[in-house]
């Protein structure tokens, strides 16, 4: 087995041992403590070609529903809320009636879309359950850790899968998929981007110094694996993380970036600077090839669109259609729910990251606890990243790159439950307010 860069022999046992440890967490979660599961589900969440080793075993491409199963029932039987109020609730509420509703609006591959919408709808689940099993600041921290630690390891694979090779220019041999399975290596960038921002604003809180510079640090290792992934979708991304931290947290962020634009040409390494510059050519006045197929298949998704406007094709449908170049994805998720869902769906989509970026926002503005302050702002810094990303590919659905967010979407909650039960009448009254909590008492 390989870890931290130090093979012990053990390669073959991995799939066994991590499966092994799943039966445990289920049953722990259930028996003792349903965050049990949660811990054992941390690490693995962008780890998708570790979970391939237990597809093998009896039910193990199903470990993370049965896992999160297990943490349900330990919640019921600890007779804790599973779904309790928080600012998410009616609009997960919507959203999951108005996608199953339009999942079922079209029979074609209806077993295989109906799997899809399951897997999918894991990490709204997800978040109700950190959101009922972790109940104060030092278990949110753990998992924290849990986190760090795997995309360290995910990381410290990929650079040490691209870290020997020729950057004097840029070629497809150059990009890397890593550890994110499917997801590919535009993924892994995407979720590097997001993430790196969210250690910046973790970073804030910690009054240990090893705590402060081990954040920044994995932030700046992340970001390193960003720019060596070429993925000019997640480098814009980046950026946008990058103006939201400066005009909301760290001014001197806002010089630093102007310098960077002013010299970034002379400071990336020559192969990131041919693969930001290859995007158009001035000579023939044209996008290179994967930014025109984007507009190809955007032109193409339109025409879709203006066929059912309202509600759309129905849900994960557009993958198992025909399309140019046979691909099977709009490389837009907005284009790709506005076809699928219609005006509806892409109006709903928008509440939803509205809703997150909104509640994460507030509980940075007005929240008294400095890492639960910091937590909102990640969350709020997460989803900015996320809504770039997302015009160049659909950054939103996997699991492998957006189940981090819904696990601190599901601290946040925590948080702000927390703070509206310790602060006094009137302050936790305007909490409830500003953060529209309802019943959260």
């Amino acid at each position: 087995m390989s870890l931290f860069g130090l093979s012990f022999g053990l390669e073959r046992y991995i799939g066994y041992s991590i499966y092994l440890a799943g039966i445990l967490a289920f049953l722990l979660s259930i028996f003792w403590k349903p965050r049990v599961g949660i811990w054992y589900l941390t690490p693995l969440i962008p780890l998708q070609t570790t979970r391939y080793r237990m597809a093998a075993f009896p039910l193990g491409e199903s470990v993370v529903g049965i896992i999160l199963l297990g943490v349900a029932i330990g919640v019921v039987r600890r007779r804790q809320g599973l779904f309790a109020a928080n600012p998410w609730s009616l609009v997960l509420a919507v959203y999951v009636v108005f996608t199953l509703g339009s999942l079922l609006s079209d029979a074609g591959y209806l077993g295989v879309r109906l799997t899809e919408w399951k897997d999918y709808m894991l990490m709204p689940l997800l978040f109700f359950l950190v959101a009922a099993a972790v109940s104060d600041a030092r278990e949110m921290k753990i998992i924290l850790l849990l986190m760090c630690a795997a995309v360290f390891v995910m990381d410290r694979s990929f650079w040490n899968a691209v870290s020997d090779r020729d950057f004097s220019t840029f070629s497809r041999d150059l990009q890397e998929g890593g550890a994110m399975g499917y997801a590919g290596v535009q993924g892994l960038a995407a979720f590097n981007a997001q993430f790196s921002w969210f250690l910046v604003a973790l970073s804030g809180s910690q009054t240990a110094r090893l705590a402060r510079w081990g954040c920044l640090g994995l932030a700046l290792f992340a970001a390193n694996c960003t720019m060596y992934s070429f993925s000019r979708g997640a480098y814009v991304s980046f950026l946008a993380g990058w103006i939201f931290m400066g005009c909301v947290k760290i001014r001197k962020l806002l010089v630093i970036l102007a310098i960077f634009v002013m010299t970034w040409a002379s400071v990336v390494p020559p192969a990131v600077r041919d693969r930001i510059l290859m995007t158009y050519d001035p000579n023939q006045g044209e996008l290179d090839h994967a930014a025109g197929v984007r507009l190809v298949l955007w032109d193409e998704a339109m025409n879709l669109f203006s066929s059912n406007p309202v509600l759309g094709a129905g849900f994960n449908t557009y993958a198992h259609m025909e399309h140019f170049n046979n691909y099977a994805d709009t490389h837009n998720i907005y284009v790709k729910v506005l076809v699928e869902t219609g005006v509806a769906g892409l109006l709903l989509f928008l509440w939803l990251l509205g809703k997150t970026f909104l509640t994460g926002y507030g509980v940075f503005r007005r929240a008294q606890d400095p890492f639960f302050r910091s937590l909102g702002l990640g969350l709020a810094v997460w989803i900015v990243c996320t809504a770039v990303s997302s015009f160049f590919g659909d950054r939103w659905t996997y699991l492998q790159i957006s189940g981090y967010m819904w696990i601190l979407a599901g601290f946040v909650a925590r948080a702000i439950r927390i703070e509206v039960s310790t602060a006094e009448e009137a302050p936790a009254r305007g909490l409830e307010i500003a953060f529209d909590c309802g019943g959260a008492r």
